[in-house]
């Protein structure tokens, strides 16, 4: 008690005395003061006990349940207590029956102009507590007690321990009242989960209308993907072979050409085929689009180069010069081919476009899965409401479609 004295009042007192200007006011050792005062106690004990010794007697077999509660009471004591100090908390088993010996010093913090801040006043700390006394039958302390006793008859309650009021025949609250308050508690409890999962299943539902519409947003995506891939693919890949076929001819028909004088004619249709080719294989879309007149230029490009074949004693062209337009198509040729790379990396891209759109299909559709597995009525409910919903909108867009009958407001 010597050593909770120092903890709790030192610095108030230093704080006091610093303030006083006359020794005599001075406390010099705060317990010895309360000790000798006529106010304040130096500490308070609290004796509570649960039953007599015909029913919760050392001998008993209720002993062991109303030590449980005393102790349990004992330890949450200053967790309800703040501004009361324990510095001993005994329970006794060696007399009639088990009671409890509680020894605490009250601490009170008021502002206050005269005395120390911080002092031991009983009244003060359980008014801090939110306790109030209604006059002299009924003190503050007294309000503390019945506080007390209502909270041990509680954990008597948990323990299975029906508490009778002597002296007044008032019977405490019944373990059965007890028990169904407690199944009252649980059931409003109940009552806010179960409104809690009936705004998730709401939610739920939510999820599995804009799943299924995304869902069948997602297939027709896919199956209009397919079809542009395949029909892109199909495109692609004739006029790839077409392509490479044509420029084996001219490398061919150009290996064998012979060393010939220049042709204007013949060079000025040749510059024409070339230009018109390469107009044409400007872009992959127009690879696709264009496919019959590349086909035509090349073949025009095949002729000439026949021609030259046929005139190279009359031809004005060198094999010098011949050469340098083998290389110029040869250009060509890349060029073509750079396009049709365009082509095929458009390609790609869409297969890798409609590939992620699988994947998103996939998704949906493992959520789908799940909900059919774990939550199945919801689902068809979901069903239900979606198919009503169509047959509702069918039905406003067939009102919206029939003419409305004019009145004639009788003037036929």
């Amino acid at each position: 008690m010597k050593q909770l004295y120092h903890e709790l009042f030192d610095e108030a007192l230093e704080e006091y005395n610093n303030k006083q200007t006359r020794r005599d006011r001075k406390i010099t050792n705060y317990q010895e003061h309360i000790r000798h005062s006529r106010q304040e106690k130096e500490f308070h004990e609290a004796i509570f006990q649960v039953g007599n010794r015909e029913d919760t007697g050392l001998d008993s077999d209720m002993c062991k349940e109303a030590a449980a509660v005393l102790e349990e009471y004992a330890r949450s004591f200053e967790e309800r207590n703040p501004h009361l100090k324990l510095f001993n908390a005994v329970i006794h088993m060696d007399e009639s029956t088990p009671h409890l010996h509680l020894d605490f010093v009250p601490l009170c913090d008021e502002k206050r102009k005269n005395g120390m801040r911080v002092r031991n006043s009983l009244t003060g700390a359980l008014r801090q507590q939110g306790l109030a006394g209604e006059g002299i039958s009924n003190t503050i302390t007294m309000a503390w007690l019945e506080q007390e006793k209502e909270h041990i008859g509680q954990l008597m309650l948990e323990h299975g321990i029906e508490w009778v009021k002597l002296g007044t025949h008032e019977k405490h609250k019944s373990v059965s009242k007890y028990k169904a308050d407690k199944l009252r508690e649980e059931i409003e409890a109940a009552d806010k989960l179960l409104d809690i999962k009936k705004s998730e299943l709401s939610s739920v539902e939510d999820q599995i209308r804009t799943a299924e519409s995304t869902l069948a947003d997602t297939k027709q995506d896919i199956s209009e993907s397919e079809k542009k891939l395949s029909s892109v693919t199909a495109e692609t890949e004739k006029a790839d072979a077409d392509l490479s076929k044509k420029v084996e001819q001219i490398n061919r028909a150009l290996k064998y050409l012979p060393d010939l004088q220049k042709n204007e004619k013949a060079e000025h249709e040749y510059l024409v085929a070339v230009s018109e080719l390469r107009e044409l294989l400007k872009s992959g879309m127009s690879i696709l689009k264009n496919k019959d007149s590349i086909i035509y230029w090349i073949d025009t490009l095949e002729s000439l180069t026949k021609k030259a074949m046929g005139k190279q004693y009359k031809a004005d062209r060198t094999i010098y010069d011949l050469r340098q337009h083998g290389e110029e198509v040869t250009v060509e040729r890349d060029d073509a081919c750079e396009k049709l790379k365009a082509v095929r990396s458009e390609r790609t891209q869409l297969s890798s476009e409609l590939q992620s759109v699988r994947s998103e299909n996939r998704e949906y559709s493992e959520i789908y899965a799940m909900l059919e597995r774990i939550a199945p009525a919801i689902l068809r409910q979901a069903k239900e409401m979606l198919r009503e919903q169509h047959q509702l909108e069918q039905a406003q867009q067939l009102a919206y479609q029939q003419p409305k009958k004019k009145k004639s407001w009788d003037l036929e």
